[in-house]
Parts: C-alpha cells; structure tokens; sequence
C-alpha cells in the first residue's frame, strides 16, 4: 500500500486512497500517481472514506447488487448496500447502468466519468486540482492510447472528399437516432469560470450533447435537461457559429456529443501543448487551402481552435501537424477556398462503448491483462 509521498504532508487515510487510485489506474482510462498527491486530493474531495471502501469492491464491468455484495463480505444488508451505491451514482463517482436485471455498478473513470458528473456542483478547489492533475500526469498519460472522443466535421455546407461512414456525418447520425436527446452545461467551461478564466470564444454554457440512456441518466440526475432533435441539430448549427469544435464519442453509436471551445476544454488546451496534436485525435480529416481562391482574410486563423491556420500576410497555410479536421475553417471561409481532405489511412472506430473500451484496456494491459480482467469478473474478484 502506497504512503505520503515526499514533500507532501501525511493525512489521514493515505493508505485507502492510495489503494483507490491504483484500483482506478486498472482502467481503460488511467489514474496515475504523481509526486504532488493531487490525484488523492481529488478523491478525498469526492470520496468520503465509506465511498472509498465501497468503490474498492466495484469492477471496470459493472455488476449486479447481489456479485457487490458477496465481494464486499456481506458485512451490510443488501438494502443499506444498495442505498449507499445508488448516493455515489447520484453524485456520479461511480457508474449505475439500469438492465431488465435491476441496477449494474461499476467504479468510474476521471475522464469522461466522475469529472464530468460534478457538473452543477463543481468547486473551485476541485478545478484547481483537476488542472493541477492534468499538467504533472493526467494529461500525458490520457494522450498515451486510443482517446475517448473523435473530431468530426459539423456543418452540411462543408465540402469534403468523402464520408467514410455515418459515424463521420455526425447530423446523418443525430437524424437517425431514436432518441432521447438531452443537453447540459459545460463541465469545463464551469470550471474555468470559478477560476476566474471566463471562456473567450461563446458566452453560453449549454453544449453537451447526451443521447439514449445517457440522456435519460443525466436528466434524471438533475444535470440536463430533455430536448428535441430538431433542438439538437440546432444546437450543432449553434456550435458552428460559435466556432466550437464537435466531438462525439469515439464510437459509431456514440452516446455523448461535446462541442467545444479551445481555451476551456481539457482536451484541446491539454493537446495543444503537444508537439504533433494531430497525431494524437481520432479524426479522418484535414484541411486543405487553395492559394490561388484565398485571399488572406485570417478569417480561418481566427476560427481554428488548435491554432493550425495562418495567414501571416498572403494566403493561409495549414499545419498538418495540428490540423485535427474539425471544419471551422471551411464553413466560415468566404472564397471557398478550404476543403476537407480525407486523410490516407482513414480510420473506423469501434462500434460501442464497450468496444471502444475494450481496446483502450488491450492497449494499456496487452491481451493477457484482458483476460485476467474477464477471468477476475467470472470468479466474483475485483478488477
């Protein structure tokens, strides 16, 4: 079991949120431990040390009531069990996923996971330590795998080579979906505004997509609220005007649509600091300039959220490196003079959550690590 590390003052209860940070670093999204003790910081502020016990006894795989409360040692009623699972869910520190069975649990990843569900109720304290935790080791380690979202293009003006698929034509797939549609606040944007780092780029908050179950779940936690699809191609139009950057889940099917802007989200600021961002984004896109159409307006500089464009006095140039696809620059130029290009290797992502998950855990853990995952789930252990 880990200890204060040096230079950070011991607390109490080192040792079991220790334990809860390496059990959460067993996930496809990693928890890293850092010199600092911020990721422990962060626990302690969501995890009281009951939560943090009980999260000791919850799979990557969520599972049954009854699985938890063998593991847990039958120490509480299952009734008591029960209520204290479904306050964490509520508070969105672990995950409930509700099956003709009755209510399946699992322990959470921080991103996108139990960051994301304190919106409404995010501190500034907990930014600071989420900012904190993203500079000394989140960040890197989040970059180091398939990531979590993918950059498609927005607007149905923009002219691209071709659509390798739905998951690319994200209003083909809004249009398609059976719903339910809900949408709630910027988790991101809210925490910049308690730090005082008011977003530069739109004055509204409200742009996070949720469809299916994850609509229904997120509007019965009080934290969106339910809307039309017509209201969600709108608020597609609206993230375009805007000049947010679209990103949905890196599925066919996603489940959650994120439109955002470059100096809030976690996942652009983080990614901009990297030398060759592009490489790092799942996106079978790039911009391409005509110099003989562009006139230099420095409309598309402006515009583009990874800094990617300029035009430095004559035509607009574009650097691969940091282009992640996003379109900005072509519905907004006046000449017609960007397209999208597909870029060589275009790649299909997984099908689900579950896929997508499946593969981030592979790529951490090698296929023996999936194995014991799945084996650990069969004879009722913790993983």
């Amino acid at each position: 079991m880990g200890h204060a590390r040096p230079g950070r003052r011991a607390a109490p209860h080192d040792d079991l949120y220790r334990a809860l940070q390496q059990h959460l670093d067993r996930m496809p999204v990693p928890y890293p431990a850092t010199e600092s003790g911020v990721e422990l910081d962060i626990l302690r502020r969501l995890f009281s040390p009951e939560d943090a016990r009980l999260a000791l006894c919850l799979s990557v795989i969520p599972e049954t009531l009854a699985t938890i409360h063998r593991r847990a040692g039958r120490k509480a009623s299952r009734a008591a069990l029960a209520a204290a699972l479904d306050g964490m869910a509520e508070r969105g520190i672990i995950q409930r996923v509700a099956t003709k069975r009755g209510a399946l649990y699992g322990k959470a990843p921080l991103v996108v996971g139990f960051y994301e569900a304190q919106v409404n109720r995010l501190t500034a304290d907990l930014q600071r330590d989420v900012e904190r935790y993203e500079a000394e080791a989140f960040g890197a380690a989040f970059w180091a795998q398939t990531p979590q979202l993918r950059t498609v293009p927005i607007n149905e003006p923009i002219s691209f080579e071709r659509v390798v698929g739905r998951y690319d034509d994200i209003r083909a797939f809004v249009g398609a979906s059976p719903g339910p549609f809900a949408v709630m606040n910027c988790v991101c944007q809210q925490g910049k505004d308690l730090v005082g780092q008011r977003c530069k780029q739109t004055h509204d908050r409200e742009h996070c997509l949720t469809l299916g179950t994850a609509a229904e779940s997120m509007v019965g936690r009080g934290a969106a609220r339910f809307i039309t699809k017509a209201e969600t191609l709108a608020f597609l139009d609206r993230a375009d005007r805007e000049g947010l950057v679209v990103e949905p889940q890196n599925t066919q099917d996603p489940i959650f649509i994120c439109c955002c802007c470059g100096c809030c989200c976690g996942v652009l600021t983080t990614a901009k600091k990297l030398p060759n961002p592009a490489s790092f984004f799942a996106t079978n896109y790039h911009a391409s300039v005509d110099a003989q159409r562009c006139d230099g307006c420095t409309v598309c500089e402006t515009r583009c959220q990874m800094e990617a464009i300029a035009c430095d006095g004559g035509a607009a140039a574009v650097t691969l490196e940091r282009c992640i696809g996003c379109g900005l620059c072509v519905s907004s130029c006046p000449t017609g003079a960007l397209t999208l290009v597909l870029k060589p290797g275009a790649r299909v992502p997984p099908r689900d959550m579950g896929r997508l998950y499946g593969r981030m855990y592979r790529e951490r853990f090698g296929a023996l690590g999936v194995a014991e995952l799945v084996g650990r789930r069969l004879i009722g252990a913790k993983s």
